[in-house]
């Protein structure tokens, strides 16, 4: 057990991890999760991730993973109202370093 946790805190004390609080670094992961299962997310895929929180909370950790460069919104071209998310290639690196 020693060995595991000491490796968890080791890999997220690396960029880009080490810049997310809790709350933002599960939202990554549970969107990557989504994403397997799914292939495609949606701004309201990232409302429903948020389980306890408001819509309003879960779309300020979304723009917070945004600004720190790990996914895209962007508006989806057949229905201008619905957004989809996307992961930069920051975060696919990370996914690729982590093997997820």
């Amino acid at each position: 057990m020693p060995r595991l946790l000491n490796f968890m805190v080791s890999v997220r004390r690396l960029p880009p991890l080490s810049e997310l609080s809790g709350d933002e670094e599960r939202m990554l992961f549970e969107l990557r999760a989504l994403w397997e299962q799914r292939g495609a997310l949606t701004v309201a895929d990232a409302y429903d991730l948020g389980a306890g929180s408001s819509s309003i909370t879960s779309y300020r950790r979304l723009v917070a993973l945004k600004d720190k460069g790990l996914v895209d919104i962007a508006v989806m071209e057949e229905d201008r109202r619905k957004r989809t998310v996307t992961f930069t290639s920051v975060a696919e690196d990370l996914f690729a370093r982590l093997a997820l």
